[in-house]
């Protein structure tokens, strides 16, 4: 997948909940513990400028001219799978969650895996949103406070609820000078 901004990376497969967490090496928790205190520190940071950093030092892709609000959660396990184009707003108290990580015990119904999110140029997720693994919302599309995306926004739309669900086009007024 190709993004204007970014080289996209592919979903994969993930070990499930706790299968592999015994021979995981010092080196990785010594990244979860560094994505953890970057977290922390971006999710009350006042400044947006110094939002982007820690999330940008963490991993995540962010374009200049992009907004995070304070209090936005995004994804500490698999940060490089967070895609936010330049002028796209994620506001306060947003979730952006790349990955599904059920138990063992699921195997049989449910599928450990990584996908990537995409904010497109433009997009809006109002406050509270949440924002699920392998979603993109296209290009100046709306989400509406406290709505659950489960599937991809096209470009201009307006969608809200739980599970958030197209309600109207955003008309996009250009100004001539």
């Amino acid at each position: 997948m190709e993004s204007s901004q970014f080289k996209i990376r592919e979903g994969k497969a993930i070990p499930y909940g706790l299968e592999k967490r015994e021979k995981q090496s010092s080196f990785y928790f010594l990244i979860r513990l560094r994505n953890y205190l970057l977290f922390l520190l971006a999710y009350i940071a006042p400044s947006n400028k110094v939002r982007v950093a820690l999330n940008r030092w963490k991993g995540v892709n962010i374009a200049n001219r992009a907004y995070i609000g304070m209090m936005v959660f995004i994804d500490n396990m698999y940060p490089e799978y967070i895609y936010i184009e330049e002028e796209a707003s994620v506001n306060a108290g947003s979730m952006l969650i790349a990955h599904f990580n059920p138990t063992v015990r699921f195997k049989r119904v449910l599928q450990a895996r990584v996908e990537p999110i995409v904010i497109k140029k433009g997009a809006i997720i109002a406050i509270r949103s949440i924002i699920m693994p392998g979603i993109t919302v296209g290009e100046n599309a709306i989400v509406a406070a406290a709505s659950v995306v489960c599937e991809d926004v096209e470009e201009k739309t307006l969608v809200r609820g739980n599970p958030a669900k197209k309600v109207g086009k955003v008309k996009i007024k250009t100004t001539e000078k």
